[in-house]
């Protein structure tokens, strides 16, 4: 198992918007998984687009910055 950070890209929305913002970490067999055990209650997480309300998940802070700051 390989511990995993899980990171969503920023939005911006009718007026609102975040920066991307860190999830969590945890161990895993892989990324798809980590999310999963993460996210698994979160109402708005899509495991098959690997998103939250449509934000993109991301292994590393860099690349879910790079979308969306």
């Amino acid at each position: 198992m390989k511990n995993y950070s899980v990171w969503m890209e920023g939005y911006s929305i009718t007026g609102n918007y975040a920066t991307a913002s860190y999830v969590g970490n945890t161990n895993a067999e892989s990324f798809e998984k980590a999310c999963f055990n993460l996210l698994k209650d979160d109402d708005y997480f899509d495991m098959g687009n690997l998103s939250i309300w449509g934000c993109r998940l991301f292994d590393n802070e860099a690349d879910a910055r790079e979308s969306f700051g």
